[in-house]
């Protein structure tokens, strides 16, 4: 397939500009103009199309016949089909490759990987047109706009050639989906349910604030809600930041927070409540932004392709739509297109089975294999006595000891987990019943025992830059480039180069890496955690590959373990059919595993 290689340069002004939007917001805005088009042509010719031309150059190619190059493809795609009608036959994307090839720890933007690579960067004169539309622009500065747009164009292409060396076929198809989800957008949005969204939030935060009696001033600032929870009785806990400085605890993931708000003292519970309403307006900005997306067409789905470490998706534009919440308002305002209905499909249990397989758990998988409930058998050994289902809470209690603890959780997280009811019912246990839990899983699961020792065992091996192969993975280092990689099935890679050895200066040590934003711990039970996470994720990608193959049908969106698919009506039942075939398929790479899911019909999300 040949390549084409593009970008444009588009208006942008003070209050008009990615720094203030989302790119789905800034391309389908009535402002938006595209200022040129650079292209270089598969046989290398270089050129530059300025406003006027850009529909007739675009209608003189097949696109479909032609994979199309870009550098943050999201952007310039959206722009081809949205404002020109332009679905090419493939898209490839250096940002998204750069990810995988690179890491997340390093920038990827098109003058960082060129600096990446000792390549000229970009040469964009971007301050010397801001705020003037195209008829304003001299000639001149047109010239200098057309000479640097090529320069990135080529620049692309260098970049392209050098991450391309090596990267796994397999991927350039899943970045190719992942980009089409956000410019070939499927799902509609229902305004009157992000609607209900916002206003049923406004009037919660604004019941709390009466009960307290308090404004919402008082809850933002984090000096006068230290002082509010002083009053009640209660110390606030502190913490140290990244940068060694000390802030309170009071993030929506902290503990202490978490633990307010299971607060024996009713007020107490309510402050925290009220804060986090306060502070973390997060349905009601997404109500708010999903809104005004459907008001200009279909919704299009942002994810970054590798965005996490372990290279599943990650969320992005402001809109994370893989973490709208289970039975949320959010989840009923996104719809089916008329005649279309979604079908959902989860792979059940995917980390815990993935687990027990290469940890050689054998009992447990063969209780997946059978369609045996596999949470009541550990219920009722903790708790004494048979449990059911008809015991939800201790079978909830069960459930979360088998999908939760297989990374090495501690009787403090057992606790909080269960009081929190993610698993089932809220249900408070002890201190010493949150070690007894955690003892129990780790004695009735030895072989995921041994796993994270193994583990350990490896991050020592990969400190000093050993290669071994490790289940269905191969762990390649080479002392020369620096590079510490653990290879996928599918040829992706989780990188680890920044891996040391740490000393603290009170004695502790212990593994870390360091990320983008920083640096962070890493031990047997986390690194075993990262490899089943990327695991599941090539599990799922493949899953959506050859649905895609079978049917026709490209995902809509992709969350974590789970897909969407939108379908026309009377293609549903064939269609639930192959989802339901390909998403419980065994790897050829995990020979024996039983593969479960769950799959529905229905309007909405």
């Amino acid at each position: 397939m040949d390549i084409w290689t593009l970008d444009f340069e588009t208006y942008f002004s003070d209050d008009y500009t990615l720094k203030k939007m989302t790119t789905e917001e800034y391309i389908r805005d009535e402002r938006f103009q595209a200022h040129m088009l650079g292209a270089r042509d598969p046989r290398g010719n270089l050129a530059w199309h300025e406003h006027s031309d850009i529909p007739d150059f675009l209608a003189s190619v097949d696109w479909s016949r032609c994979g199309v190059l870009c550098h943050h493809a999201h952007f310039d795609g959206l722009i081809l089909s949205h404002h020109y009608g332009v679905k090419p036959g493939a898209w490839l994307d250096t940002l998204s490759m750069g990810r995988l090839v690179l890491g997340n720890h390093i920038k990827l933007g098109l003058d960082s990987l060129a600096s990446h690579f000792g390549l000229e960067g970009k040469s964009v004169p971007y301050d010397q047109f801001k705020g003037l539309r195209w008829e304003a622009i001299p000639h001149y500065l047109r010239r200098l706009l057309g000479s640097g747009c090529v320069h990135d164009v080529e620049l692309t292409w260098d970049i392209f050639c050098r991450l391309a060396r090596g990267f796994p076929v397999e991927e350039y198809q899943v970045i190719d989906h992942t980009i089409r989800m956000f410019t070939e957008p499927q799902f509609v949005g229902d305004l009157d349910a992000f609607g209900k969204v916002w206003t049923d939030e406004q009037q919660s935060k604004a019941q709390r604030l009466a009960q307290l009696g308090i404004s919402g001033d008082a809850l933002q600032s984090s000096e006068k809600f230290a002082s509010l929870l002083r009053e009640q009785g209660v110390e606030p806990e502190t913490k140290i930041s990244p940068k060694g400085n000390t802030n309170y605890a009071f993030a929506k993931t902290d503990e202490f927070m978490k633990g307010l708000l299971e607060h024996e003292d009713e007020t107490v519970a309510l402050l925290a409540a009220a804060r986090l309403g306060e502070k973390s307006t997060l349905d009601q900005s997404r109500a708010e932004r999903l809104g005004f997306m459907a008001t200009r067409g279909p919704m299009p789905v942002y994810l970054n392709y590798c965005g996490a470490h372990t290279t599943r998706w990650s969320g992005g534009d402001k809109v994370n739509w893989q973490n709208f919440r289970r039975g949320g308002g959010l989840r009923k305002g996104v719809k089916a297109p008329a005649g279309h209905v979604i079908l959902k499909a989860d792979k059940s249990q995917i980390e815990c089975r993935i687990l027990n397989h290469v940890a050689g758990q054998t009992d447990v998988i063969e209780r997946f294999r059978n369609h045996e409930d596999p949470y009541i058998g550990i219920a009722s050994q903790f708790y004494g006595r048979p449990i059911t289902k008809a015991d939800p809470a201790e079978r909830g209690v069960g459930k979360q000891l088998e999908l939760s603890c297989g990374y090495g959780a501690g009787a403090s997280t057992i606790v909080a987990t269960a009081r929190r009811g993610t698993y089932g019912p809220p249900v408070i246990l002890t201190e010493s019943e949150g070690l007894s839990a955690r003892d129990l899983y780790r004695s009735t699961h030895p072989g995921v025992v041994a796993y994270w020792r193994t583990a350990e065992l490896n991050l020592k091996r990969m400190d000093n830059f050993l290669s071994f192969d490790w289940g269905p993975m191969a762990v390649c280092c080479d002392v020369d480039k620096g590079t510490r990689r653990i290879v996928l099935p599918n040829g992706a890679q989780l990188i680890y180069d920044t891996l040391e050895w740490h000393t603290e200066e009170n004695g502790d040590s212990y593994w870390r890496q360091r990320k983008r934003y920083g640096w962070t711990k890493l031990y047997g039970a986390k690194l075993v955690e990262n490899v089943i996470q990327a695991l599941s994720r090539v599990d799922m990608s493949q899953s959506m590959l050859r649905i895609y193959q079978r049917s026709g049908y490209r995902a809509a969106l992709t969350e974590h373990d789970a897909g969407y698919w939108v379908v026309r009506t009377g293609d549903a039942g064939a269609m639930l059919k192959v989802v339901e075939e390909e998403m419980t398929r065994t790897p050829d790479w995990l020979p024996g595993i039983p593969i479960g899911c769950e799959a529905q019909v229905g309007e909405t999300m």
